[in-house]
């Protein structure tokens, strides 16, 4: 069976015989594997190898049924497979080391969420690319059907101009102190890709100001927080990976202009508006997924719509939801919310984004 074809049925099976991109992934943890099933068995995209520095990781890829190349480091790999570009997916900690590398090798690369973990790794990425390198980076959410519907309209200005604005994101994934993952907190799983899609909607975020709380230990557990975007509009947001019953998060957004309302989340989009624009009637409207003329299979949190886009990308389709530009602003627009939220249920000082 080959990957890349219409025999989908197997997506963990090679294709070193299909043409089409060939993709290699760093990193098999949960997201390496996710996003080489998708790159095993998108049209035009061949799974040409895999990396991971641990042997634990490379035997549990092999035995979930992927015979492309396994090898502990890029070089020894790219002495057995050629490669058109690079899936990293490696841990939070080691991304920057790895985007590096694979920039300095002059592969293209994709990074599936934030390239960096803070401001001194996002200024190690900048300059990566003065060289010259290729990055692209995005998030399921902003090619969830929805979601660009409520771009196109925005941009289109349909409400004219967003005069308040609300967003939030909530996810179940911790309820004990000793329930949480390893590493991270709530702006890491949850607020981050609000702020991917707020940036993509409204534009970037020139200070914060935010208020947390500490529910079941040390870490952020919820966050509030107002964004000064520079437009000049404010955006209240909510984040909590403390709800129960949202076993993906959830990401709504609700803006209020002079010529009518939107509001926008995963399940629909609902607009009143005053005037029809970009094919929208006036008044009340509801559509979900099933009214897009043409619905992207999608699943909160899965890869494959940015894996594919990324493989559009390297065929000359650009697509400006994986700017690497927007990506670096949102570690910074976190990493801003940090230093802001200096007590527990304090709303700290404004802090101004790096630029």
């Amino acid at each position: 069976m080959q990957a890349g074809n219409s025999s989908a049925a197997d997506p963990t099976t090679d294709a070193t015989t299909t043409d089409g991109r060939r993709l290699v992934v760093l990193g098999l943890g949960r997201a390496g594997i996710e996003q080489a099933m998708a790159a095993a068995r998108l049209p035009g995209c061949t799974l040409a190898g895999l990396v991971d520095a641990r042997p634990g990781r490379r035997d549990f890829a092999r035995g979930t049924g992927f015979t492309a190349p396994i090898a502990p480091t890029l070089d020894a790999l790219l002495v057995r497979a050629t490669a058109d570009a690079v899936l990293v997916c490696a841990a939070p900690a080691e991304r920057v080391a790895a985007i590096e590398g694979v920039l300095a090798r002059g592969l293209p690369a994709l990074s599936v969420g934030a390239p960096a973990p803070d401001g001194a790794g996002a200024k190690r990425i900048e300059q990566a690319l003065a060289g010259g390198g290729r990055l692209f980076c995005g998030v399921p959410a902003l090619f969830h059907p929805l979601f660009r519907r409520a771009m196109g309209l925005l941009q289109a200005n349909a409400i004219g101009r967003p005069e308040r604005v609300r967003a939030s994101a909530f996810v179940s994934r911790v309820f004990a102190a000793g329930a949480p993952p390893r590493r991270g907190d709530v702006l890491d799983f949850a607020l981050a890709d609000l702020l991917w899609l707020l940036d993509a909607l409204l534009g970037p975020t020139r200070a914060v100001r935010a208020s947390v709380h500490r529910l079941f230990g040390e870490r952020l557990d919820e966050v509030h927080a107002m964004l000064e975007l520079r437009e000049g509009i404010d955006v209240a947001v909510d984040g909590s990976w403390s709800v129960p019953g949202y076993p993906r998060t959830a990401l709504v957004v609700e803006a209020e202009g002079e010529r009518g309302t939107l509001i926008a989340s995963d399940d629909a989009l609902e607009t009143n508006l005053t005037i029809p624009p970009a094919g929208f009637p006036a008044g009340e409207t509801r559509r979900v997924l099933a009214d897009e003329p043409d619905p992207l299979p999608f699943d909160a949190g899965d890869a494959t719509p940015v894996v594919l886009a990324f493989r559009r990308a390297l065929d000359g389709e650009a697509d400006a939801a994986l700017d690497p530009a927007r990506a670096l602003r949102v570690v910074r627009v976190v990493e801003a919310l940090r230093r802001s939220a200096a007590g527990e249920g304090v709303t700290g000082e404004r802090v101004e984004v790096e630029p």
